[in-house]
């Protein structure tokens, strides 16, 4: 049987050893934390990505839920059953939307209170306008008729996004999509129904970090369409 020297000396790591070890724990080391802070640097961005697009979702429904109820009148009903409601003065036809040259503010009439009437007083509308060098989308809630070509933040139109988070750098809407069909021709005359659609595009950046920047698209169908 083999005795157990005591006398043995035991050798450990040699310097050349340890230092590889340390290196290879540093290289470990940098690449967790370069890993982490790619992370947490994604992680950021898409926080703030978020963000943007929640508020300009906000925007964009708020638009398209009032627009989709623009030209509403009690009394369009009564429309259906009679074919001259858009021409003899008897009932007041529904009023259409109205789109800026610039396409960049539409307003519309609404009968809010359900009289029958859709006047100024019933009117609505969103726009984009500059504020301090950062674009903002604008409603109006005032009680006569609006005007797309008044100052940012003149009486009436109230900011619906907060230039200090979010730039709108672009809005436009148009109704290329509608589209008109007759609904009675006796041979003399002819009654018509406008279908009415309307293209909505929002663009936005954080004001903050301008390279977070989001887009959106939506085709609203006017519910209440109009005899002509």
């Amino acid at each position: 049987m083999k005795k157990l020297n005591l006398n043995s000396k035991q050798i450990g790591a040699s310097l050349m050893e340890v230092l590889v070890a340390m290196s290879i724990s540093l290289v470990v080391t940098a690449a967790m934390v370069a890993l982490m802070a790619n992370s947490l640097g994604t992680t950021t961005r898409i926080v703030k990505m978020t963000k943007l697009s929640d508020d300009m979702r906000i925007a964009m429904q708020m638009m398209t839920r009032d627009v989709r109820r623009s030209s509403y009148n009690a009394n369009s009903m009564l429309c259906y059953a009679n074919e001259n409601c858009g021409t003899d003065g008897a009932l007041t036809a529904a009023g259409d939307v109205t789109i800026s040259d610039g396409g960049d503010c539409f307003t519309f009439l609404l009968d809010r209170d359900h009289d029958g009437d859709a006047t100024e007083n019933d009117a609505g509308g969103f726009r984009r306008v500059t504020s301090g060098g950062v674009g903002v989308i604008e409603m109006w809630t005032g009680g006569n008729n609006p005007s797309c070509a008044a100052a940012a933040g003149a009486t009436g139109w109230v900011e619906i996004t907060n230039p200090d988070n979010m730039d709108i750098f672009a809005f436009t809407v148009d109704e290329n999509l509608s589209y008109t069909k007759v609904v009675k021709d006796d041979g003399v005359n002819t009654v018509s129904q406008k279908i009415r659609k309307l293209r909505m595009n929002l663009q936005g950046r954080l004001v903050m970090d301008n390279t977070i920047v989001r887009r959106m698209e939506d085709v609203i169908n006017v519910r209440n369409d109009l005899l002509l």
